[in-house]
Formats: C-alpha cells, structure tokens, sequence
C-alpha cells in the first residue's frame, strides 16, 4: 500500500537512521542505495569512508536510544570506548596540551572505523520486519501526483540500467553531498534552493598504522589542532583490531602528501612532537589516502516560497560541513531526530491528510544553523578561505570586541591548565551543551581570577 509506504534515498548513516525513525510510522520502508553494502571499502558513496568518522556523545547517544544493543555491537566488533574527559589529548598551537580530568565521567563514545560502526547500525536496522535494502540502484527522478498535489514516489534505475517506479506517501533523500535533489525538484516545476558556500581549501590524508607494542598511552584519541597562524593539523585515534587511524590535514592548500616519507615528515613538521612520535617506527597496514572535497555548503530549501509535500531532504544532502570537525555523522543523528518529531507531531495527519514538508525543512535548518555557524567560523580565520555569498570577516576595533577576544584567550588558556575548563570545552564540542556554557559562571570566575596570565 502506497499510502502506508516511505522510501529513504541512501543506505548510509543518515539513511539507516532515518529508515529506522520511519519504521515506527509506516507499514513499509524501503531503502534505496546505489552501492552494493557489503562491508568492504572504500565504496564509491562514502569516498572519505577509510578517513576517521568521530562519534560525538550526542551522537552515541542518539544511537543508544535508537538501538539499545548498539553498544554491544560495537563492543563485541572491538570498539573502544573513550572517556572524552580522561582519554582525549588536544594540543593548541602556542598554548599546550588540555587539562585531562583526573576522575571518570560519563562523558563517553566509541572510537572505531567507519565499517564497523556503519555495519552495526545497518544489522539493527534490517533486523526490523517493515524495512527492506534494494541496492545496485540509483534514484533519476521523482514521481509527482497531479491530483493530490504531492509527490508519490520515485524513479529508479538498477545498475544494468533497467529502469522502475516505486510509490510511497513520503520520500527522504538522504543521499549524501551527491543528492541531486534541487535537480529533481526543477523537473517537477519547483525552484532550486539557493546555497551557501564556504571553502576553507583544506586537504588532509590517512594511513593506518598497527599499533606499537611499546606504546604506553592513556589516550585514545589525539588532536593536535590547527590555529589562524598555524594550518596544520593530526588526528589520531586507536580503533579496533589493535589499529591506530592517522590523519594530516592542512589549511590553505597545505595538503599533506600521499607518500610515506612525505606523510612522515608532515608529521613531524606539527606543532607538536607527540603525533610523529608515535607514528614514526610503526608498521602501516593501509595505503596512503587523500581526500579534499572539504568544502561547507548549505542547502537553503527552508527558503523556498513553496516546496513538495511528500518529500523532504537531511543530512549532507542539505547541510554539508567540513569533515575535520568530525559533526558530521551526529548532524545526521540529530536530523533523524527532527524527522522522528516531526512524523510524531503529525501522527494523525497521514496518511489521509498531507504532511508540511516546508516545515519539516524549518525545523531542520534552525537545528544545522548551530553546525554551519560552529564549523564556518573555525574557516574562516584563514585568509584563504573562499564563500559565497561573501561573509565579512573585518570587524571594526571596538571596547566590546576587544574584551571578547582576551576572554576567549584566558578560556583557551585556561583549557590547558583547568579541567573544569576543559570540561566545558567537552560538553559543548560533544554538542552536549551550547557555546554559551564557555559564559558559564565558573569559566567567568577562571577568566578573571587568571587574568594577569600571560596568553
């Protein structure tokens, strides 16, 4: 029954979760990917899939309230566990390395490789009746409704170039940074939505090692961060089967090479020691990977005058972010979030009656709003940073401004040598709370108690 029916364009995260959101609304859900989803990558629809994919707490968390035996998944595939408080080390250029908590906290995730967490998530999805995989096909089109005004499906295309429809009461495309919605709302007789770009030119390559027998660690994950007079960055995180991800990355066209000797001295060429230092003697078991389509775009369909019913768009497929931030994968727990409250406000709408698909995008862009803010700030410190439509970066000197950015110093000092401090940088990083706590009365009281400490 086409009426009792949802359709998610894409087999991804976003995808899986929004398929799961839908399984408790409708009789039937059917996935549609256009790769074949058997564990092995790199595949063509995640090319940054061998890249590190952080999972925020928010994010977890998301996916322990959707599936509850995720953290047995994760834990028997060799996950580890990460106390963010205890077991994440970031280095700040010109600054030193943050004040680690002394006492456990609830703080927690997983580190591990994008197969392992992606292939969890799809096990509990497919375990559920009312959702089915096809894969090998690709969506050209979408089906429009001319008496209920809304569209009614899609067109899909297999691999040897068959072509189907398939009917539903609701599409999702969750298709990714390739989603060609905007080209498929013109074919119905629907604007394109403007967009907004912003491209920091950043590059950056993987390469995982084993891990050194030697190594003597209380991390799991280490950052050594970038800063406006600084472009280079390393990520590096044990995940399962005794492995450590390392990623270099730069700003600015600073790309690190695909070579093991470049990639090396790369590494060394950090402002801090501690990364090469691991990575130095350790045996790779990957090949070198670069990546660099890194670029912000924001997909404005909450602007449109008016928009389909029985179609709506999430996760990169509107608003794309940096990879290096790691918000990714947890934007798409959140928009699968949105979609369930959405669905749930509505419950006795459908599907007789037509859902607002506008509104849902409403919803949607006021959540991504704090993402894009959040990630394009961090861009724009480079003057190489390229956006359209341009954003103002010169600000006038002022009294207040001036104040803001010596208390913004003292926090980030105050990162290193505080650990409630650092704490707050945790909780809000994880998406666990806003940028406002750093406004908190404790980091007040830091700031000012410190305030003849030299930045």
């Amino acid at each position: 029954n086409p009426d009792r029916h949802a359709i998610v364009i894409g087999g991804s995260v976003t995808g899986l979760l929004s398929a799961r959101v839908l399984a408790e609304y409708f009789d039937e859900v059917t996935i549609v990917e256009t790769d074949k989803l058997d564990n092995s990558y790199p595949r063509k629809g995640v090319s940054q899939s061998r890249q590190p994919h952080v999972l925020l707490v928010k994010g977890y968390r998301i996916l322990e309230e959707l599936f509850p035996n995720i953290n047995n998944l994760l834990l028997k595939g060799g996950a580890l566990k990460i106390d963010w408080t205890q077991e994440f080390i970031r280095f700040v250029p010109n600054l030193g390395w943050n004040a680690t908590s002394k006492l456990p906290s609830e703080i927690e995730s997983f580190t591990c490789s994008r197969i392992l967490l992606e292939s969890a998530i799809r096990q509990e999805v497919l375990a559920l009746g009312n959702i089915r995989l096809i894969e090998q096909h690709h969506v050209t089109e979408l089906l429009w409704d001319l008496i209920k005004k809304q569209v009614n499906g899609v067109v899909l295309k297999s691999s040897s170039k068959r072509e189907d429809k398939l009917y539903a009461s609701l599409v999702v495309d969750a298709s990714g940074r390739r989603s060609q919605a905007p080209k498929w709302l013109e074919k119905i007789g629907f604007a394109r939505p403007k967009e907004s770009f912003v491209n920091p030119f950043l590059g950056y390559a993987t390469c995982r090692y084993r891990e050194p027998s030697e190594l003597q660690s209380d991390w799991k994950v280490m950052l050594v961060s970038h800063s406006a007079d600084s472009p280079k960055l390393g990520y590096l995180a044990k995940i399962e089967g005794g492995e450590l991800i390392a990623t270099l990355g730069g700003y600015g066209r600073v790309f690190p090479p695909v070579d093991n000797e470049g990639f090396l001295e790369f590494a060394r060429s950090l402002p801090s020691p501690n990364f090469y230092e691991v990575i130095k003697n350790a045996e790779p078991v990957s090949e070198i990977e670069g990546f660099r389509a890194t670029y912000n775009r924001l997909r404005h369909y909450e602007k449109l005058p008016i928009f389909p019913e029985g179609f709506v768009c999430l996760g990169d497929a509107v608003c794309t972010l940096c990879p290096v931030y790691g918000q990714g994968l947890t934007v798409s727990a959140l928009s699968a979030i949105i979609l369930r409250n959405w669905l749930k406000h509505n419950k006795n709408s459908f599907p007789r009656k037509k859902l607002s698909s506008l509104d849902f995008q409403k919803k949607l862009a006021k959540s991504n709003s704090i993402h894009w803010n959040m990630a394009i700030r961090q861009d724009l410190m480079f003057p190489s940073t390229q956006s359209f439509p341009p954003i103002k970066t010169n600000r006038k000197n002022s009294i207040i401004s001036d104040i803001l950015h010596w208390y913004i110093k003292k926090i980030q000092l105050g990162m290193t040598k505080d650990e409630e401090i650092n704490k707050i940088f945790i909780k809000v990083i994880n998406f666990l709370d806003s940028p406002l706590l750093f406004y908190h009365y404790k980091a007040l009281f830091y700031a000012i108690k410190n305030k003849n400490d030299v930045v």
